[in-house]
This record gives C-alpha cells, structure tokens and sequence, in this order.
C-alpha cells in the first residue's frame, strides 16, 4: 500500500546493509563518476541515472514481460513510459536535500557528525560482512556503486535530521502522542480491513477487476470479511488483522475510499491502484488497539509528512543537465 516512491526508498534501505568498497579505477567507474548535471546545487552523476535507469528496465521486465528491451522495436514502445518514470524518480534525492536546504541550512552535506555516522555504518557492515570482497558482486547485481551508496546514506541521515526538526524544533509536525491521538479521535482514522487482488505478471487485469467486484458485492451482502482475508483470494498475506488508516499517510486514493465509509460494515467500492485492487470494509473502532498501536501509527504519520513535504519541492526543482547529459539515451545504459 506504500506509494511508488516509497517503494523505492524501501529498496534503497536494503542497501544500507551493503559495504563499501575500494576506489574505482575501471573505465566504466570513471564514467559512472561524470557529471550530467546539477539539481538543488548538488552534482548529478551518471551512476545515480545508471543506477535508476537499470532498476526501472528490471521493474518494466517484471511488469510487462522479460525481454522488451531487447530489441529497438521493442523497446521503443516502454521508452516514453521508462523516461518519465526515471526522470521523476531521479529528483527524489534532490526533493529532501531541498527540504533540508529551507527547514535546516545549518546542517549541510559535509556535517561531520553525519559523515562520521556514514562512516561508522560502513565499517560495522564490513566487519559483520567478513570483508569487501563477497559484495562486489552483490553490488553489481543492483546496479550500485560505492559513490552512490554513500550518497544514499547521506540523504537518508539528512532526511532523519528534517525529521528532528519540523517535529521537535519547529512542532510542524506532532511529535506528542497524546495530541496525535486527539487528533486520530477528531475523524482523522478509520478502522478498516481489506482484500486484495494483486495483477500479478500474466494476470488479466479485467479478471482481476471482476474477481474485486464479485468480491465486493459478497461482502455487501453480509458475507463476512474474514472468509475472503484468509482465503486463496486475498493476495495481502501480510495484513491479517483490521488496521487505523490515518490520514495523511496512505495514498488519496485509498484515504477517499476509507473516509468515505460512513459506519461499521460499510463496503467500499473497488479501488484501482498501481498494481492490483483493493476492498475495504469498516470495521468495529477498537480503543485499545489504538492505544497499542499509537507509537507505531505515530512514527508512521511522521514519516508520510516529512514525505510530503519532500515532494513538495519537486515542483520547485528540476535537473539541469550539460551537453553529456542531453547526449545520453535511457535506452543505451547497460
């Protein structure tokens, strides 16, 4: 249920786990270091557009079948839909630093703090690791660079630091958990459990759609969400228990389906999202679920908003790119 962006900052996070490795002296690392361009006063390197080019080319394969890349006619029919993908992605980096840059100015990229932390991590991974050499190919396989790895450290600790501040020092943001679930008790959550119906890679995404409606029209009719939660239907196996959908931190597509269940038992309609199709059902307000839950509900609240408010700034910002830059084909990158 997470947006596309922070499906990928999840698969960022993955790598903060990884080591880094010894300076590049190939002729492709010399290239992966080049200069495309500039966006927030930050360079732009060819790895960072390397890096999110190959990911979405894998994602693509995934999405639309293995070897569309393969040859020209092919590939000319995903090189619009790939460009504007990566492109949008290639500003969430910026989008924070930006943020950062307006909410704290005091704390740049070469805080030494945050670099002795980056530094820190990267030697407890190589000891619990063994060493350098076993993530090479590791690092190869994503589509990663050492340089690179190390810039995402670096937005992830900026990021965590505009958190401290628009909670703690600004208070743009709750930071008090008694006030957050005020807040949540004012309308601002909605109990719900859902089914849903994932378009996996063959499916047919109008059988999908008719298999949620059928579903839909059973749960309607007093069919009790539990039998499809754990049935062969459902294809969330993670989520097996009601949960608070907040506002703010769930997609407006999924919010303006919840909020619009009125009372206990109330179906919504399909809701159509990037890769399948949900269900959901209000369900019974539960206090003492909220009241466990709430640090938890608040972390997640906190982080949907400080997302917000990077996103913001990619309307404001954008990637001005040199001569090298402009010359580079999305297509070609391998």
């Amino acid at each position: 249920m997470r947006s596309y962006k922070r499906a990928l900052a999840l698969l960022l996070s993955l790598l903060l786990t990884l080591p880094l490795l010894s300076a590049c002296t190939s002729k492709q690392e010399k290239l992966e270091q080049t200069v495309i361009g500039t966006c927030a006063g930050y360079d732009v390197l060819y790895e960072e557009l390397r890096y999110v080019t190959l990911t979405y080319k894998d994602l693509f394969e995934d999405t639309y079948g293995e070897g569309i890349w393969d040859s020209p006619e092919s590939a000319a029919q995903y090189r619009a839909e790939l460009e504007e993908t990566v492109w949008r992605v290639m500003l969430n980096n910026y989008a924070v630093l930006a943020a950062c840059q307006y909410y704290m100015p005091h704390v740049t990229a070469d805080n030494e703090t945050i670099n002795k932390s980056i530094d820190q991590q990267i030697e407890d991974t190589i000891e619990s690791y063994g060493g350098k050499k076993a993530f090479r190919q590791e690092l190869e396989s994503m589509h990663m660079t050492e340089n690179f790895l190390r810039f995402c450290l670096l937005v992830a600790a900026m990021e965590n630091e505009l958190l401290y501040v628009l909670t703690d020092d600004l208070g743009l943001i709750y930071r008090d958990a008694a006030e957050f679930l005020d807040w949540i008790e004012q309308g601002n959550a909605v109990y719900v459990q859902h089914v849903f119906i994932r378009n996996d890679k063959g499916d047919s995404v109008e059988a999908n759609r008719a298999l949620a409606e059928q579903i839909r029209a059973d749960l309607s009719t007093g069919t009790p969400i539990d039998v499809y939660v754990g049935s062969s239907a459902n294809e969330d196996l993670s989520n097996t228990a009601p949960y608070y959908l907040v506002r703010d931190v769930y997609t407006k597509v999924m919010e303006d389906a919840a909020f619009a269940l009125e009372q206990e038992g109330d179906v919504s309609d399909v809701i159509e999202v990037e890769d399948g199709f949900y269900v959901l059902v209000r369900m019974p307000w539960d206090d003492a679920r909220l009241l466990a839950q709430s640090s938890h509900l608040l972390n997640s609240y906190q982080w949907a908003k400080v997302e917000q408010i990077a996103d913001d700034y990619k309307d404001r910002i954008s990637i001005e790119l040199n001569e090298f830059g402009k010359s580079i084909d999305l297509l070609s990158i391998s």
